[in-house]
């Protein structure tokens, strides 16, 4: 009975995962007359902007070291219980650049689109302040 229910629950796992597959792979192509034109020449005004390029580019690199600041925080958390205070402080100051570049971008309308979901902007800026906060914390008790 066991194996039925089984070989039953499989088949039926099976053609619902064959049936997903099929409809979800569509292509659309994009025709001079679709809206979708406007946000593909949005895209690249956005590549074009001088602006926008530079403010890419530090947010890109101030995001991966703080990647590789937390990265060295966990290795000292692991080897010693406690991160070394230079090192949070160094991800303090990366954390306070990556917040201003958030308010950057929600407070330049010419670099970035006029359809910015400002709410998620102000969702990340309050994230971040909060991580700050508790590397602030830390710091003093270290």
């Amino acid at each position: 009975m066991e194996k039925k229910i089984l070989a039953l629950a499989l088949a039926l796992c099976t053609s619902v995962g064959l049936f997903a597959q099929s409809t979800t792979s569509t292509y659309t192509p994009i025709t001079s007359g679709d809206t979708d034109v406007a946000a593909v020449t949005n895209e690249n005004n956005l590549k074009l902007n001088s602006d926008y390029l530079k403010w890419q580019s530090q947010y890109e690199q101030v995001g991966n070291e703080i990647n590789d600041v937390a990265a060295q925080i966990d290795q000292e958390a692991a080897k010693r219980g406690y991160p070394k205070k230079k090192t949070v402080k160094q991800k303090i100051a990366l954390v306070e650049q990556y917040i201003q570049l958030l308010e950057y971008e929600r407070d330049n309308p010419s670099v970035f689109p006029m359809d910015l979901d400002k709410g998620k902007i102000n969702r990340k800026i309050t994230e971040w302040q909060n991580h700050l906060d508790g590397l602030n914390r830390l710091v003093k008790k270290i």
